[in-house]
């Protein structure tokens, strides 16, 4: 009675479905009557569905050819990663992923996640085949979807978008990459996607200014922006204006602008006002213009790149600097910020525009991910005149040799070496006559310093090393009360920030 009674309630608690078996399958059959039959069919779809879910998609297709009932067993999952690396599965791998979208269209199940990663064709695929599946895959249910086409950028092979899209209120990422062809987002189109917060377009082509405005108005709760070698073509103005914006990540790079007169002309005016993170990657430099500064800025990070023939050296690196200090301007909020290439290049033979930033009252946080060559020291100091608060600062490239040789006890001293600077981070430190001077300057004017960390260079014209660290730490002995560390080429540590941007692998 007590094992009738255990048994009924394991049963009753138990989420196992039973399973009622035909009686020519029963179990009391003699061992020489019993018949080899296909017991797992006989399961509920749910049990098989959540068996196929330990399979990667590829097995589970494969299981189709078993049986009728198996054919499309698989398209009931709901993660799917639809990849080859061989350009002769493409074929099959395109007529798998259009099943798919038939009897997702047909059977209305959520599709929690979908990946496809096509590699890059032996032979093109027609643009119109694929902008036909990306438009099919943009009225499914589903929460995620990535689609990636591995292909040779700037083909200048367009793939037109329809100008109207069904609603999709299931999908909140989206990523879409296609390599080899440009996306073309028409003019006049009508899309909406009311629940998407993460967007990544890689590749994509606006037709004008209007067209970029109407393409995003279509993301009312969008979080999450990146802008990868999109082309701007014959457009002076794009305004991004999305004020749910959290993240965003723009990259330009020489073919987004192909076709444009002249890139000095153009403008790209960000209106994010609660905006928390900001990547600003152009190649070449272009305007940036922050409409409303955001008031919770976290962090952000700003590399420009200076691409000029000798004779125009001097205007050219004058309109980046330009460029740099009106993108900062904004950005006065920021709470950690990381410049990085030739963002702040110093005009040569030009007052520098560094007098022109606001001061950074909530700046911790500052990495200076470029050579030191670029600016004097000067500016240098007058750049850190505007940082009341630093905490942290990291030079992760070294080489800290300044355009000019000015007195340092010449130069003001920024408030925050007396009041909140507490780390210190240096790197590729060879031990040359200027790396020490440079040294010896904050440790004696740095009052309030914590923690100086000095990672040694691995390259054989350095003065130190693990052998002779004895006699680099004598050289600071009696220099400041913060702990210095010296690290050699035989560790290796990871610093980090306040965020993902600012973390840096320093190698000794």
């Amino acid at each position: 009675m007590f094992e009738k009674k255990k048994i009924e309630e394991i049963s009753s608690s138990s989420m196992v479905s039973i399973v009622h078996l035909p009686p020519h399958l029963s179990f009391e059959r003699p061992p020489h009557k019993r018949i080899n039959i296909d017991m797992i069919s006989y399961l509920p779809d749910n049990v098989l569905n959540h068996i196929l879910s330990f399979l990667s998609t590829e097995d589970a297709i494969k299981t189709s050819i078993l049986s009728t009932k198996w054919r499309y067993l698989w398209t009931y999952l709901s993660v799917f990663d639809f990849y080859s690396i061989w350009p002769n599965r493409i074929c099959s791998l395109l007529h798998e992923i259009t099943t798919l979208i038939d009897k997702s269209n047909h059977h209305q199940i959520e599709i929690k996640r979908l990946t496809i990663r096509i590699p890059e064709p032996e032979v093109p695929l027609d643009a119109h085949k694929v902008a036909s599946l990306v438009t099919s895959l943009l009225t499914l249910k589903i929460i995620d979807l990535q689609f990636r086409i591995n292909g040779k950028e700037h083909l200048k092979t367009s793939c037109m978008l329809p100008r109207r899209f069904s609603p999709s209120y299931s999908l909140t990422k989206l990523h879409l990459h296609i390599g080899g062809y440009a996306l073309h987002i028409p003019n006049g189109i009508h899309i909406q996607f009311p629940s998407l917060k993460t967007l990544n377009l890689s590749y994509a082509t606006f037709e004008n200014e209007e067209s970029v405005e109407q393409f995003f108005s279509g993301f009312p709760v969008l979080e999450e922006l990146t802008l990868y070698h999109c082309y701007w073509l014959f457009m002076d103005h794009i305004t991004i204006a999305i004020s749910t914006l959290r993240m965003l990540t723009i990259h330009v790079d020489p073919y987004s602008l192909n076709d444009c007169n002249d890139n000095e002309e153009m403008s790209l005016k960000i209106d994010c006002v609660n905006l928390l993170s900001l990547t600003c990657i152009s190649d070449p430099t272009i305007q940036f213009v922050i409409v409303k500064p955001p008031t919770s800025l976290l962090d952000a990070y700003i590399a420009f790149s200076l691409h000029s023939t000798e004779q125009y050296m001097e205007y050219a690196a004058e309109y980046v600097s330009r460029c740099a200090v009106g993108l900062l301007s904004g950005l006065a909020s920021v709470k950690s910020l990381t410049l990085s290439e030739g963002t702040f290049i110093e005009p040569p033979d030009i007052d520098d525009h560094f007098h022109l930033l606001p001061k950074f009252h909530n700046l911790t946080h500052l990495c200076l991910h470029l050579e030191t060559n670029f600016f004097t020291r000067k500016s240098f100091m007058q750049f850190l005149l505007r940082c009341p608060k630093l905490e942290v600062l990291a030079f992760p490239l070294g080489y800290y040799t300044f355009k000019d040789n000015d007195d340092w006890a010449l130069i003001p001293l920024p408030c925050c070496f007396k009041s909140s600077l507490k780390k210190l981070h240096i790197t590729n430190f060879d031990g040359f006559a200027c790396e020490i001077q440079f040294v010896e300057f904050f440790l004696e004017n740095a009052t309030v310093l914590e923690e100086f960390q000095i990672s040694l260079s691995c390259s054989r014209r350095s003065k130190y090393n693990s052998k002779n660290l004895a006699d680099l730490k004598n050289r600071f002995v009696g220099m400041g009360s913060c702990d210095i560390q010296f690290r050699s080429s035989e560790y290796e540590i990871k610093t980090y920030l306040s965020c993902e941007k600012c973390c840096f692998t320093y190698v000794f």
